[in-house]
């Protein structure tokens, strides 16, 4: 039975509007219905040690077929096929694409390797913004606050809306 799923896209190097296109093209071979998809949302870059280009972002949510570890591995071989380069030591890295379960079937986990929801996405405005576009009435499991409400609790983030989330393909 398909589990409904949000994932939240970003890009900060090459062309980061294409690099989204290109994921969500991906993500599309891998949803059982159409993709459902926010805009392209620009923002300023969080948790890096340096400055470095502005990030787009997106949220798509799919129906996959899969487990949420099974989705997780599919998600990190697109992060791969796309160039994306990933830190030895826990820093932030800028990066070609990056792919992140948000929600998976309302399911709350914690493994080794994968925690549901994401644990920061309930505060990120460039996750928010976008996931309230495609689920304006979604709530996070285990957080009494609407979309609405955890927009406005969050830290200010400039935050530009651009073009929708076409993908390519």
């Amino acid at each position: 039975m398909p589990k409904s799923t949000y994932i939240a896209l970003g890009s900060n190097l090459g062309s980061q509007e294409k690099n989204l296109r290109l994921a969500a093209a991906e993500l599309q071979k891998i949803s059982t219905s159409p993709l459902l998809a926010s805009s392209i949302w620009w923002s300023t870059p969080e948790g890096f040690d340096e400055d470095v280009a502005a990030f787009c972002n997106a949220v798509v949510a799919v129906e996959v077929e899969m487990a949420a570890d099974e989705l997780l591995v599919r998600l990190k071989e697109i992060e791969q096929q796309m160039g994306r380069a990933r830190s030895k030591g826990g820093s932030y890295l800028s990066r070609t694409i990056d792919l992140d379960i948000i929600d998976y079937d309302l399911r709350v986990l914690k493994t080794e390797g994968l925690e549901l929801p994401h644990p920061r996405a309930a505060s990120r405005r460039f996750v928010l913004l976008p996931l309230q576009e495609v689920a304006p009435r979604y709530r996070f499991p285990g957080i009494e606050h609407d979309l609405e409400a955890l927009i406005e609790m969050a830290p200010e983030n400039p935050m530009r809306k651009s073009s929708p989330l076409n993908p390519l393909g």
